[in-house]
């Protein structure tokens, strides 16, 4: 009976966790974008995750960091509901684990292109991330 009722605990908080990233991604702060102004400054934009403009100009990341947090999402709630599906908590895990990695991504465009709402994300990804291991051991 213990071992169930962990098992929800962890779920319960993978669901808020996962519900924080996605209130974070729909925020118009988490995506950024430099422009060059031609006298070598840049105009710094920013853009929810969910934006195409991001997407049209190769900022890949935040828009596949949203769409991998909605499944992410979808695959917990399914979890929580049947609680026996050993291959959707591992598949759960490895595509967290994913969308992680993906979130850090901006980074490769370098530190202007991540800021705090980014981070926070990040955080949050992995602090589910903690809790879905944590439940599919349980």
């Amino acid at each position: 009976m213990k071992r169930t009722s962990n098992f929800k605990i962890g779920s319960i908080s993978a669901m808020v966790l996962a519900m924080i990233a996605l209130a974070l991604e729909v925020l118009p702060g988490g995506a950024v974008l430099i422009f060059s102004d031609g006298s070598g400054n840049g105009i710094v934009s920013t853009y929810s995750y969910f934006s195409l403009t991001p997407f049209g100009y190769a900022n890949f990341a935040p828009l596949i960091t949203g769409i991998m947090t909605i499944a992410l999402l979808i695959m917990v709630v399914v979890s929580f509901i049947k609680a026996s599906g050993k291959k959707l908590r591992t598949a759960t895990i490895v595509v967290n684990a994913i969308a992680v990695l993906v979130s850090i991504c901006p980074l490769i465009y370098g530190i202007h292109y991540y800021n705090t709402v980014g981070a926070a994300i990040t955080a949050v990804l992995v602090l589910m991330l903690g809790m879905v291991v944590m439940a599919k051991n349980e």
